[in-house]
């Protein structure tokens, strides 16, 4: 089955479609209010300075309560209508957004393991973060568009009720300024979208604090840095084109502003002073309207670069069903029973595919010459321990099991009891940014307790005692036979050192795992 991204966002949109309507009905109100207040405010300043140079009567009888109420009240309207946009397109956004996150992750998890597992770390985490991020802001300005439009109506009909030919004008400028934005928008070439840049550059730094102590150990400090202000110039030159693009078409609007309303200004020359000044304001505010439209046209485009970097994420094929045999796995011929009574070592030298056959095992990758095994058959112990940044329940409750006696029984059998038990906050002590720090032996060993946590047929540990003292080999070896004895469990091991091979009475070698379509753990 594969995923469809676009589906998936569009069924987001269609549940919280009453809500962009909200929004986009408040931006337009904004957007009337705020045009109506300018041009109604510029009214009323010029008519009551005509009134009041006409002598005192005709000062008396200007009547200034009305507008000066229309005048509160739009400012009243535009305050809490803005409100009502942010409240509403930000709740929107927000709660689409949590939605999708999951779902993207979700959609990762699906994903076939020699693609999943190929993953670039940086880059997904930008794409599921920065990427979603910008979707978010441009449902948040969906509201701008129609907000935009109805500024530009609104002044256009403030125009018209001051002076016929000022509003047509003024109709035929904006008409001209949406035109050529839009050209802009379209025509120019597209400059490459931010988020790529920011990618790369969160990738590499990724990369670069993941080899830290090498980098400080080696000092090739200046090659790095120059990569990475190679990568910073990139970015700030395909900033500088999309600023460049949407200074042009600002520029575009301010010189068009400057030749229309003094055009406006003589055809309305002959009409009510007060009314002309209820134009030009109402035209000036038209014309700001514009501006909003080139910044949701720039949001626009970024977003749709998002959208296809989430889709190429996302829309691809997902993986088939388990359909291993768990009973039983056969190598070139020959079958093995999962159970009790397997005792298998994997054996090879450095290089020859054993880690490549465990990983085949569990239906990680495609291994030629290996049928069956399956992930619900393994309970798996990878060579390089990895932690979730979290507490030390959290990293040991993944494999299933929560219950405390079962936590506490295999600390013991991994010899970390008592390591845990100093700790001050025993299994709610937080590992990994911020945490306490593990040795890498210790790591090691909470990637074991967590694999004696799985209720699985067979134990598949890879190294389970490289680089551990000899004391603490010898007791994890000793509590490892007496735990398979206890639960039941078989055993499939891949260990260089002599003494945990006691626990294994067969032997499958590998030679050369040769045409394994790898995955690559990219960091």
């Amino acid at each position: 089955m594969k995923g469809n991204f676009d589906a998936t966002l569009a069924a987001l949109e269609a549940r919280r479609r009453d809500g962009f309507w909200l929004a986009a009905l408040f931006a337009a109100g904004v957007s009337v209010a705020a045009v109506a207040l300018l041009g109604l405010s510029g009214w009323f300043l010029v008519a009551a300075a005509g009134a009041g140079a006409a002598g005192p009567v005709a000062a008396r009888g200007f009547n200034y309560l009305l507008p000066s109420a229309l005048i509160r009240t739009l400012a009243i309207a535009r305050t809490l209508l803005r409100y009502g946009e942010r409240l509403v397109g930000h709740d929107v956004a927000l709660r689409a957004m949590a939605e999708l996150r999951p779902s993207l992750f979700g959609r990762i998890l699906a994903l076939p393991p020699e693609i999943s597992l190929r993953l670039a770390r940086g880059d997904t985490s930008s794409r599921l973060i920065q990427d979603v991020t910008t979707l978010e802001v441009a449902m948040v300005m969906r509201s701008a568009g129609p907000g935009a439009l109805a500024g530009i109506a609104t002044a256009v009909a403030l125009a018209a009720m001051a002076n016929i030919a000022s509003a047509c004008v003024l109709l035929l400028s904006l008409i001209v300024g949406l035109a050529g934005v839009w050209w802009l928008h379209e025509a120019l070439p597209p400059a490459p979208p931010e988020t790529e840049g920011r990618s790369r550059i969160k990738q590499r730094f990724q990369n670069l604090l993941d080899t830290l102590p090498d980098i400080r150990t080696s000092d090739p400090r200046h090659g790095w840095l120059n990569q990475m202000a190679a990568l910073e110039d990139e970015l700030a030159e395909t900033r500088r084109v999309g600023i460049s693009r949407d200074t042009l078409a600002a520029a575009g609007i301010f010189v068009l502003t400057g030749l229309c309303l003094p055009i406006m200004a003589w055809a309305g020359r002959n009409g009510d002073i007060a009314g002309l000044a209820m134009a030009l304001l109402a035209g000036t505010m038209g014309f700001e309207s514009l501006n909003a439209v080139v910044r949701y046209l720039g949001q626009r485009r970024e977003a749709a670069a998002s959208r296809d970097r989430l889709r190429d994420l996302c829309d691809q094929d997902e993986a088939q069903p388990d359909r291993h045999d768990s009973d039983g796995f056969s190598w070139r011929g020959v079958t093995y029973r999962l159970g009790g009574d397997l005792r298998l070592r994997i054996a090879g030298a450095s290089g020859s595919g054993k880690t490549a056959m465990a990983e085949g095992l569990l239906g990680l990758r495609h291994v030629e010459g290996l049928a069956g095994g399956g992930q619900a058959a393994f309970a798996w112990q990878p060579q390089d321990a990895t932690l979730v940044s979290g507490t030390l329940r959290q990293n040991l409750t993944m494999a299933g099991c929560d219950t405390e006696e079962s936590l506490w029984s295999a600390l013991r059998d991994a010899g970390l009891a008592d390591r845990v038990e100093a700790l001050p906050r025993g299994l709610d002590t937080w590992v990994g940014d911020g945490g306490v720090t593990l040795s890498g032996g210790e790591r090691k060993r909470l990637a074991l307790t967590r694999a004696y946590l799985r209720d699985a047929p067979v134990l598949l540990l890879d190294e389970p005692t490289e680089g551990l003292d000899a004391a603490t080999e010898a007791y994890i070896i000793q509590r490892l036979e007496e735990r398979l004895c206890r639960t039941g469990q078989g055993l499939i091991l891949i260990s260089h050192r002599a003494p945990p091979r006691r626990l294994t009475n067969q032997t499958l070698a590998t030679d050369a795992v040769r045409n394994a379509r790898s995955h690559v753990v990219t960091t």
